[in-house]
């Protein structure tokens, strides 16, 4: 899926999504990782909120609504169970006598930290998944392990795709049943069948009574046998184009013949002069250019000051027993941390920026 905007009727892509994918992959890394390894609530809260403005920028008002959804009670979930079963922490709120149950500001507010981590890593991934596609997490990791950059692609492209070919199969089923309980009602006849109708009603019902089980078994079945199928034909169209041979020598690359009669079989070795190694090529070569490389030293730097000065900043923060620590966090890890997660709309603010300006002096 490509991220981009419509002027004019023509398709521009994000300025973000032009970026090489070894930028983007350490964009994403490093507030991932930044947003792990932080329990502070400021920074927590900053990066929620700057994910969910990111997703929103990108993906749309719909998307970051859906995400919110079941997001929202996710995390009263999380906030709620942390509240009523940790006992840690010295600050009480309120206790109940009956159920000799105490609440602490503590717990709560550890459960607070957790929520806010959670719901950021899952925006975070949700930015992820619109701007590393297929071919460019292939392109980054097909090099270094083929068969484990396959399958993560693969599992990635299975979620969406299951449930799209779920819809297809339960509209097929839903049309196929319409149709075969309204044929009978405008085919019989009121005066001949009447009698017969009137016999067959209780065995007619208890039929019915399980018929969505047996539907829903159907469509199961068709959906597990469609999704195996595609998998086999990805494995086999991904061997024969030799997915494995990137690295090497040409001496060591098996080609497949097929014989007279139609059956593969593994060839015999063809000799090459050359002893030159080679890799094999992308499907979409991603070029490396002077503004990749600004990007990318902008973002490591961003990302080692922002992890080193939450590092130091926060060593003496703690939940339990007294929560304390939160007034050290320095202006720069927060500074560092806020220009590293905002990264992608200060770009498409430049860029913006760049155009109006572009546009003024014409």
């Amino acid at each position: 899926m490509q991220v981009g905007r419509s002027y004019r009727g023509y398709s521009l892509e994000r300025r973000f999504a032009l970026l090489h994918p070894v930028a983007m992959m350490l964009f994403f890394a490093g507030t991932i990782v930044i947003s792990l390894i932080s329990y502070h609530p400021v920074i927590l809260g900053l990066s929620f909120a700057l994910a969910a403005i990111s997703v929103a920028y990108y993906a749309g008002i719909k998307a970051l609504i859906q995400s919110l959804s079941w997001l929202g009670p996710m995390l009263i979930i999380v906030i709620l169970f942390n509240t009523v079963f940790n006992r840690r922490g010295a600050t009480e709120l309120f206790t109940i006598e009956r159920f000799q149950m105490t609440f602490t500001q503590e717990s709560l507010l550890f459960g607070i930290s957790v929520a806010l981590m959670m719901a950021a890593i899952i925006l975070w991934f949700r930015l992820y998944q619109e701007f590393m596609t297929s071919d460019r997490f292939l392109y980054l990791f097909a090099p270094i392990a083929p068969t484990l950059a396959l399958s993560i692609t693969m599992i990635q492209r299975w979620i969406p795709l299951t449930k799209y070919r779920w819809q297809q199969i339960r509209n097929a089923d839903k049309m196929l049943s319409d149709c075969s309980s309204s044929y009978p009602a405008s085919a019989q006849s009121d005066t001949v069948h009447d009698a017969a109708t009137q016999k067959s009603k209780g065995r007619h019902n208890r039929v019915t009574r399980f018929a969505p089980y047996k539907s829903l078994t159907h469509s199961l079945s068709a959906l597990m046998s469609w999704s195996m199928e595609d998998a086999i034909q990805a494995a086999d169209s991904m061997q024969a184009r030799g997915y494995q041979a990137n690295t090497g020598n040409r001496d060591s690359v098996r080609a497949l013949n097929s014989d007279s009669d139609g059956e593969q079989r593994a060839g015999t070795v063809h000799k090459s002069p050359s002893k030159k190694a080679f890799r094999r090529t992308s499907f979409r070569y991603f070029r490396f250019i002077s503004h990749d490389a600004v990007a990318l030293a902008l973002i490591a730097t961003l990302a080692l000051l922002a992890g080193l000065a939450i590092f130091f900043s926060t060593r003496g923060l703690a939940f339990f027993p007294i929560y304390r620590g939160a007034e050290d966090l320095s202006i720069t890890a927060a500074l560092a941390a806020s220009l590293l997660m905002s990264f992608p709309l200060l770009l498409e603010g430049k860029e913006q920026l760049r155009w109006r300006l572009s546009a003024q002096t014409k």
